[in-house]
Formats: structure tokens, C-alpha cells, sequence
């Protein structure tokens, strides 16, 4: 494990190979508890790949090239320039917290991927949100 990511991607094998995209760590104080999400990109022995987001303390994504091709297309043609995948925690009246996985998308095409997270203070109010953003692997 690297020592300053608390997620690593996993081991290349002769079947597969595991590239990291990006890594976000964030803290909430409410909980006492440290989130950590790391995004990387699988690809097969034959060049067939997927995205994929890991967790410390949530639930993932995997973002298959063709479903993110159809949802991106929608999402341009109603005229959005995100959408999310994957899961989600939306903040409420009385939890700020966010937790999305997002994909941008620029003429029904999907171009970048950002993780975003917005925790908690020790009060209970928003901590300042935090994103890490990159480019679509096509």
C-alpha cells in the first residue's frame, strides 16, 4: 500500500492491468472517520476496459465504456453537462454531506470524470467540498 493513500489499485496480472486516475481523501468530523476514493482504469489481456471507483467507507462505481456512452448521449440531449454514476449520498436538510461520482459530458460524449465530496465539521455545517477531476480514458 502506498503510505499516503489508504487505497491502492490492485496488482497487474497477466489477465489484467490496473492504472490509477486519481485518489481523494476527506475527512468528517462528525464521525471521526476518514474517506478515501481511488479511481483507476482495468483493462483485459484483449484491450477491453472499464473504470472503476473504490471506497474506504462507501460503496463504488464501475463505469463500463458503452453504458457511460448511452447515458452521456441522453444527458447532452436534455441539455446537462454532468451526470452522476454509481453511488451517491445527497446532502438534506439535516446533512450536508455529499458524496458523488460525476461524469461531464460536452456533446452527448463523455470528456471527464470528477469525484466530489463535501464532509462535515465537528459542528455539523458543510466542510469546504473537495473534487478531483480527469479526463474521460477513452
Amino acid at each position: 500500500m502506498n503510505e499516503t493513500q489508504q487505497l491502492d489499485p490492485p496488482r497487474d496480472t497477466p489477465e489484467q492491468t490496473f492504472r490509477q486516475l486519481a485518489y481523494l481523501a476527506a475527512y468528517d468530523a462528525v464521525l471521526d472517520c476518514d474517506y478515501a476514493f481511488l479511481a483507476y482504469r482495468e483493462t483485459d489481456a484483449g484491450g477491453a476496459w472499464r473504470l472503476r471507483i473504490r471506497s474506504s467507507q462507501t460503496a463504488g462505481a464501475v463505469f463500463e465504456p458503452d453504458a457511460i456512452g448511452r447515458a452521456a448521449r441522453a444527458a447532452g440531449a436534455a441539455g446537462r453537462s454532468w451526470l452522476p454514476w454509481g453511488y451517491s449520498f445527497d446532502p438534506s436538510a439535516d446533512d450536508p454531506r455529499c458524496i458523488q461520482f460525476r461524469v461531464h459530458v460536452d456533446a452527448g460524449r463523455p470528456v471527464a470524470v470528477e469525484l466530489f465530496v463535501q464532509l462535515r465539521r465537528f459542528d455539523g455545517t458543510a466542510e469546504v467540498p473537495q473534487s478531483v477531476r480527469f479526463s474521460w480514458p477513452a
